[in-house]
């Protein structure tokens, strides 16, 4: 029997906390931009859900305006608010140009910190709570962090890391932010790691921002590479959890990983420091029997044809599946229902199927952390490799992550 997997859902907008759950997920890894955009909904929401809860500060987003602008040009209203927060006693003028280019010595960068800290630990107390007077305190402090692109932002993500835990004065998470370029970069990997701050740090959060699944399980040396930050780090002795969880990473548990975040969109896109606007949703599901995405279509010729017991068997069964079959429906009735986007020739899930999408994917991969948490890593992969092969013939995929397991 192997230690539980922390299982902890990224709460990005307001409409996610209908999915994230008691019994779904452990704990909260709630951004700090949509905590600022609703305080009150959020402290009724943990109230409710009795889930412990840490804010990510998301500072390393005012490093990139098109996630503090809106297509106009203007700043969010609630990054507005955040950084007036932050940068609260100081000169630094953030959300009005790139961070990098507003914070000048590392004076500003401790008082950034201390900052962050006591907005973690004051926001919420200062919503009206009946049950909770004094507030809804987070479990755990996390120190604001850079996306590093040289190891200057590793010196800097240093820095913050400690003056973080001296603001806070107790041990705090850190953030270790290694982009796919440099994470390719053997050299780069070790300037990074020689940076990491260990003194008052609780646990390391892992990021490697343009790395899918996909690529990670089809680029040995990045595989390697990511095997490699989570060893080093887990040589502190405290929990090392990844903030892109994927059915891959959970599966890592056996050699360091102790536990995974992710958020509701179950199309795996490698979590890339830009963000993506405008887009549609494409028709995709996540397919259990594979464990990875499919489109609308191929999902269809997989599933469609299986009664009751060989869905289960072979395509899914989450609980959610079990519910809708439960009521005589046949699940992919919701899952794939799509419709035409108006003036173009292409197809998005409707709202129907999106929701239905996310109670499949989040019940999906609750049971991916339950398994990897009670068995061997192998074992696990063993067995879904057999399913894969009563529902497609084959699953290279899964193939590829045993063969990375055993060699790892």
């Amino acid at each position: 029997m192997t230690s539980r997997i922390w299982h902890l859902g990224r709460l990005r907008r307001s409409e996610d906390r209908e999915y994230l759950r008691a019994g779904l997920c452990d704990a909260l890894l709630i951004n700090a931009n949509q905590l600022e955009n609703s305080p009150e909904g959020t402290v009724g929401y943990l109230e409710v859900t009795g889930l412990p809860y840490m804010v990510d500060p998301m500072l390393w987003r005012l490093q990139v305006p098109t996630w503090w602008q809106t297509a106009r040009g203007d700043v969010k209203r609630n990054y507005r608010r955040l950084a007036a927060r932050y940068a609260e006693g100081t000169n630094v003028r953030l959300a009005e140009v790139p961070l990098l280019e507003s914070v000048s010595t590392d004076v500003e960068w401790r008082r950034l910190a201390k900052n962050i800290v006591s907005y973690q630990l004051e926001r919420l107390c200062e919503q009206p709570d009946l049950f909770k007077p004094a507030g809804t305190r987070p479990q755990a402090i996390v120190a604001p962090t850079l996306v590093p692109s040289s190891t200057e932002e590793d010196r800097v993500n240093r820095l913050l890391v400690e003056a973080a835990a001296e603001a806070a004065a107790e041990s705090i998470f850190a953030m270790f932010i290694l982009p796919r370029e440099r994470l390719q970069a053997p050299t780069e990997v070790a300037r990074a790691l020689r940076e990491v701050a260990a003194d008052g740090v609780a646990g390391y959060f892992i990021w490697t921002p343009g790395v899918s699944e996909h690529l990670l399980l089809t680029d040995q040396d990045v595989f390697s590479a990511l095997l490699s930050v989570i060893r080093a780090l887990a040589d502190q002795g405290v929990p090392i959890v990844h903030v892109h969880g994927s059915y891959t990473t959970a599966a890592l548990h056996d050699v360091g990983l102790a536990g995974v975040v992710h958020h509701l969109a179950w199309v795996d896109r490698g979590e890339p420091v830009e963000e993506l606007r405008g887009a549609a949703r494409s028709c995709r599901t996540y397919v259990p029997g594979v464990r990875h995405t499919l489109r609308f279509g191929e999902a269809e010729q997989l599933g469609r044809s299986l009664n009751e017991e060989e869905y289960l068997e072979r395509y899914c069964d989450c609980r959610f599946c079990e519910g809708v079959l439960a009521n005589s429906q046949q699940p992919l009735d919701l899952l794939l229902e799509d419709q035409e986007i108006e003036g173009q020739r292409r197809r998005t899930p409707t709202s129907r199927a999106t929701a239905a999408n996310m109670w499949h994917y989040v019940h999906a991969r609750r049971q991916e952390v339950e398994a990897f948490s009670q068995s061997r890593a192998l074992d696990v992969v063993g067995r879904d490799i057999g399913r894969a092969a009563t529902l497609v013939g084959s699953a290279p995929a899964l193939e590829r992550l045993a063969s990375r397991l055993r060699s790892a």
